[in-house]
């Protein structure tokens, strides 16, 4: 203890079988205390053979079922000036034993109590961690507490708030010293409530019921007891002080449970209560940000903190806890969330100072992210992240003095993607969890492409070994974007050593492509002609060049890079996976590292199902598209959700750009142009278009149907455009027979044998298929087929005409098969059916047979697309 003997400062204990807690208690105390006072309430283990080592003044006291009794008698004992309350479990903080004789010494004669914040640590491993502010030192002869459980504190004015934590490590209990814990304090409170006949009284204990099982575990017995306590207060009529504190902690409970209405009912009613009483106003900005009505927010956060600030001057007034000194900072951060939100970005950089005003603040570090993610998903232009850049530095570095570590990928990628320069001073700082952040920052700093460095993880030689002709191709693609010619005949000799000799061929011809750029025209020659040695099937586009240079020496003459590379691609988009050598996620970042068309190219693409606006202006940066055989059907494929027209252009474009795209179902057929297609009247240019897309995705259109359509509305139907002829669809089906074993959109035996059977009939003239398909069906029920019938089955004729007059007009009885589109789904496969020129909703079908005059019999869906109708002439 201090030798000096001010009598500035006792220590107040009370303690019972602490062994494992109380000499690391008392280590951290004695140097700083004058006197230290334990009141030991029946320890059996060696708690009182520990404290004497440490102070004579220990006391023994029988415990009787009340903590506030025992602190009581513990408080006659001290002599000093202050006295400071101290549990076992407890540790001062190392700024406690530097500040705290010298703050105590400064205080006016005025100030009688000292608010401490308590940061309790909440797991094994000191990450995860509450604080609380609490009255923890008190002028002698000022204090006394109440309360048989979770005793309060009855002190005087004036108070001061002092940052010097005390550390709690109560809460890191085994589960059975919990459990022992728990039932300890929540069995003395049911015994207490079950002689507690006063309102007022069982409310209280009520209340401190609902606090234990807060920590015990069970969700439903803490909700139990609420509903219990909310009753007892609704009778009495009346909110007693430990009830408003009830309310806001259930108001909270319920916010997070989905209960907004009932929550603001209980704050409200707080508020009502009691208007000088900050915690509620707290709870309601919560509860605005669960609804992300952040003016509301604001709102309720410029009233919290004024009602607060006058809490803090006069806490001596309320004679319950005061929850919401600990949610200070978490205060602001909702406030500068809101500022951001509304875009009052001088507010969020305010926000975020105050938030940081006090030392040692302790920020939960998913609020942090939730703040990152709103900075990402909020700022959308490089003037308003510049805006914010000020309270972004102020939180980079409150976190890192407080030796949080934080990753800050999402910021990082946002500056990069706006282009705005930050100081090196702030780059450095920003921590990151992913790979590519570092190149990232990188590129930031130094301005210089990290393509080729992330791509290769810095080391060239080893990737291109290990992605062999693919991977080198791809790597000098990148190469001729980012260096000059010199650097790169340096970078590829350097890849002499490679022993694949496939790889070797290549690159010879890659090296004689450079050499033939610098005029060292011999030496290309003489590349070009190891290349072919090594690689004889380079020969067909390397002779050519080698013969041209015999006659003619010219620099501008072209290479053999570009033939390679369509020759090794194959039509493929890339020549090398990118997307699954390096994951989704990792293509969308790559324009953040780099200015070449091939990563402009891989994240636009990446981006188009997650954001297409993005993947437009990515893929629009792009000068030479000749690079991508892809680009302008990725164009069509964002264009198609928002300007169809022009998704049907750029399709058209992609084909004529690359005309293997024209059947990528089986990948036989290339774009010809050769596609019967016919007109009709009733097609007018300014039909509203409703689908477009390459029906060749899903479905090969055997190179007689044109793989781009478009379908329009009509008055009672849809139609294609452009719309097959008959003989292409003759042919179509012709090739159809042939390629495929069962035909796309086959209606099954099983569903037409049912249909017959409830129609009743018995003979039928057949209409758009053959015979033979069903003729075990027709057999199995011995219906005749008959060219005359007034019966008639059809299949597939409601996809393929416009007008069904001329086959409905001498029906008599119809038993028809037919597809429908889910309007609302554009991958629907009934809109890529090569040979549907027409389809119907379920309605226009039905208004179409009763037009003709049928009444529908029975009309049944036999799965999501396909209907089956029954109809009688009328």
């Amino acid at each position: 203890m201090v030798s000096n003997n001010e009598g500035l400062l006792s220590v107040a204990m009370i303690v019972k079988d602490e062994e494992a807690n109380i000499r690391h208690a008392l280590e951290s105390i004695k140097d700083v205390a004058d006197e230290i006072i334990v009141v030991d309430t029946g320890s059996t283990d060696r708690t009182p053979e520990i404290v004497k080592e440490y102070t004579d003044k220990l006391y023994f006291h029988e415990w009787q079922n009340d903590f506030s009794e025992a602190r009581n008698y513990s408080l006659q004992f001290p002599t000093c000036k202050w006295v400071l309350i101290y549990d076992a479990d407890e540790e001062a903080s190392e700024s406690f034993r530097k500040n705290i004789r010298d703050f105590l010494k400064g205080l006016d004669k005025s100030v009688n109590t000292v608010y401490l914040p308590t940061i309790s640590y909440l797991d094994i491993d000191l990450t995860k961690t509450e604080i609380a502010s609490t009255p923890r030192i008190f002028r002698r002869g000022t204090i006394s507490y109440k309360n048989v459980v979770h005793n309060q504190a009855i002190y005087q004015p004036k108070v001061v708030h002092a940052n010097f934590p005390i550390l709690h490590y109560g809460y890191i209990w085994t589960r059975a010293l919990k459990k022992k814990k728990y039932e300890r304090t929540g069995n003395l409170i049911r015994e207490h409530l079950q002689t507690a006949k006063e309102p007022l009284e069982r409310i209280y204990y009520l209340v401190q019921l609902y606090k234990t099982e807060s920590i015990g575990g069970y969700t439903y017995k803490k909700n139990q007891v609420a509903w219990q306590t909310l009753e007892a207060i609704q009778k009495v009529g009346q909110i007693p002080a430990i009830g408003l504190e009830f309310m806001y902690l259930f108001g909270l409970d319920c916010i997070m449970g989905g209960l907004k209405d009932l929550s603001k009912q209980l704050l409200e009613k707080c508020i009502k209560v009691a208007p000088n009483y900050p915690d509620p106003y707290f709870a309601m900005m919560v509860a605005y940000e669960r609804e992300k009505d952040w003016n509301e927010l604001l709102k309720w956060g410029r009233k919290f903190f004024e009602v607060l600030d006058d809490a803090m001057k006069n806490v001596e007034k309320f004679e319950w806890t005061i929850m919401s000194f600990k949610q200070i900072p978490l205060a602001n951060i909702l406030m500068a969330r809101s500022s951001l939100k509304t875009g009052d970005f001088e507010g969020f950089n305010q926000y975020l100072k105050d938030t940081f005003s006090e030392e040692n603040v302790t920020l939960e570090r998913n609020n942090v992210y939730v703040l990152l993610q709103d900075i990402n998903e909020t700022v959308k232009t490089k003037s308003e992240l510049e805006s914010i850049i000020p309270g972004i530095k102020i939180l980079v570095d409150n976190l890192e003095k407080e030796g949080m570590v934080i990753y800050y990928d999402s910021l990082i990628e946002k500056i990069a993607d706006l282009n705005l320069e930050v100081d090196n001073d702030l780059l450095d700082k920003l921590t990151h969890k992913n790979e590519i952040s570092r190149y990232i920052l990188k590129k930031l700093q130094t301005g210089e492409d990290q393509l080729l460095d992330f791509l290769t993880k810095d080391d060239h030689l080893e990737f291109v070994e290990k992605t062999e002709i693919p991977g080198l191709l791809l790597f000098y693609s990148i190469l001729k974007n980012t260096q000059d010619t010199i650097g790169i005949l340096k970078t590829l000799s350097s890849f002499r050593k490679i022993e694949n000799e496939k790889v070797q061929g290549v690159l010879y011809a890659l090296l004689g492509d450079c050499y033939l750029r610098v005029k060292r025209f011999k030496e290309a020659i003489d590349q070009y002609r190891k290349a072919m040695e090594i690689l004889p099937e380079l020969s067909r586009f390397i002779k050519p060049v080698v013969e041209d240079l015999s006659t003619k020496l010219d620099p501008l003459m072209d290479g053999v890079y570009e033939e390679m590379y369509s020759y090794f691609s194959s039509g493929k988009e890339f020549i090398f996976n990118i997307i699954e050598y390096i994951g989704q996620e990792q293509c969308q970042r790559l324009y953040l590292i780099s200015d070449s068309p091939f990563a402009l190219y891989t994240s636009g693409i990446s981006y188009i199902q997650k954001d297409s606006e993005k993947a437009k202006k990515l893929l629009n940066k792009i000068e030479n598209t000749e690079e991508f055989p892809f680009y302008y059907y990725r164009l069509a494929k964002i264009y198609e959700k928002e300007d169809m027209k022009k998704a049907f252009e750029l399709h058209i474009k992609s084909l004529e750009e690359n005309n293997k795209l024209a059947d990528f179902a089986l990948g036989r057929y290339t774009y010809s142009g050769l596609y019967p297609n016919t007109r009709f009247n009733f097609m007018k240019n300014n039909d509203e278009i409703i689908w477009v897309g390459n029906i060749s995705e899903k479905l090969s259109t055997l190179g007689i149907i044109h793989p781009i359509r478009s379908w329009k509305k009509a008055n009672n139907f849809m139609y294609a455009v452009p719309y097959p002829s008959d003989e292409a669809l003759k042919i179509y089906e012709e090739r159809e027979k042939e390629i495929y074993k069962t035909k796309p959109f086959e209606i099954k035996k099983e569903y037409i044998l049912k249909g017959l059977i409830d129609s009743g009939i018995n003979d039928l003239q057949i209409v758009g298929f053959d015979e033979e398909k069903y003729k075990s069906v027709f057999d199995d029920l011995e219906i005749t087929v008959n060219e005359d019938s007034k019966n008639l089955l059809i299949l597939g004729e409601f996809e393929k005409n416009f007008d069904m007059s001329k086959h409905l007009n001498n029906a008599e009885k119809v038993l028809a098969f037919v597809y429908v589109p889910d309007l609302n789904d554009r991958d629907n496969i009934i809109w890529y059916g090569p040979n549907f020129r027409v389809l119907r909703t379920t309605k226009q079908l039905k208004e179409l047979l009763e037009k003709e005059g049928f009444k529908i019999l029975r009309l049944e869906a036999l799965n999501d697309n396909l209907r089956c109708i029954l109809a009688q002439k009328q």
